[in-house]
């Protein structure tokens, strides 16, 4: 990272506001320079002409430009210290989760620090392991009653295998929601930027970017667009299959709490009459 960067970056935290109107010729000059040099393959020629982009008045788009660059030439630190600085100047960016999932990459991608242990000179022999007492045996009817005390002590709390399983399978149809709800906005995001892409005209002239300045950029957003929706749907059906689930076991758990009985008893005729009762509660 040079100087002229680096004095932008103190420049950006001591006034964090974007700024606002068109960009300046010279700022289309070095972006459009920049993208080139970057399409040839010279990253670091890029990032200089960002960052000097960068300088004039400090616009936010060239920070992920200058993120990228710095990326392709190995600075992964660096990377993820731009891409901070860009979601802090510009929190409402469209592109804010994409910037997020970067961040987690590069992180993700870090080295482990090394944990190998020091030699040790002096070993001591492990210790046997202690003799354990054996447990008397218990005879069958204490067992007995210890099990029936347990099945009326959770009969008493409420808490159950079916009531359980059915609050687990709410709990995972809220997470699965907001998972879709997360990868649902990923993808409105992404169709944003190849709108974004699309529909910008230059100023000066009113035409449309050169496709093979974008094609990088627009390609990326198709794709991970498409991806992001389908992940958000297949969650959508999961969380729906989870909810029917839950919504079974309330069901069976509310039915089996109040069981119904048929009792027998002797009839007028000297027979056998059936009296019922059923009781449903939920």
């Amino acid at each position: 990272m040079n100087l002229l960067f680096a004095a932008g970056l103190l420049l950006s935290l001591a006034a964090p506001t974007p700024p606002t109107g068109a960009p300046t010729p010279d700022e289309e000059r070095l972006f459009a320079d920049g993208l080139r040099a970057f399409d040839a393959g010279d990253a670091r020629t890029a990032q200089t002409a960002w960052e000097q982009g960068y300088a004039l008045r400090h616009d936010p788009a060239f920070l992920v430009r200058i993120g990228e660059a710095q990326e392709k030439n190995g600075a992964a630190r660096e990377a993820a210290q731009t891409y901070r600085l860009y979601l802090h100047e510009a929190p409402d960016a469209a592109d804010g989760p994409d910037i997020e999932q970067r961040l987690a990459r590069l992180a993700a991608a870090a080295p482990a620090p090394d944990v190998t242990p020091a030699p040790t000179t002096n070993v001591v022999p492990a210790a046997p392991p202690p003799v354990l007492p054996v447990a008397p045996a218990v005879d069958e009817e204490q067992s007995r009653d210890r099990s029936a005390r347990r099945r009326a002590s959770t009969r008493s709390s409420g808490w159950n295998a079916l009531n359980t399983t059915a609050w687990a399978g709410l709990a995972a149809t809220v997470l699965l929601l907001g998972t879709a709800a997360f990868y649902g906005a990923s993808a409105a995001s992404h169709k944003d930027d190849v709108n974004r892409l699309v529909l910008y005209r230059v100023p000066e002239t009113g035409a449309p970017l050169e496709y093979q300045s974008v094609a990088g950029e627009y390609d990326s957003a198709v794709q991970q667009g498409r991806h992001d929706d389908r992940v958000a749907k297949a969650l959508l059906l999961t969380a729906a299959g989870t909810a029917a689930v839950a919504t079974v076991f309330f069901i069976i758990d509310g039915v089996r709490e109040s069981p119904g009985g048929v009792a027998l008893g002797p009839g007028s005729a000297g027979g056998l009459a059936v009296a019922g009762s059923w009781r449903w509660r939920f």
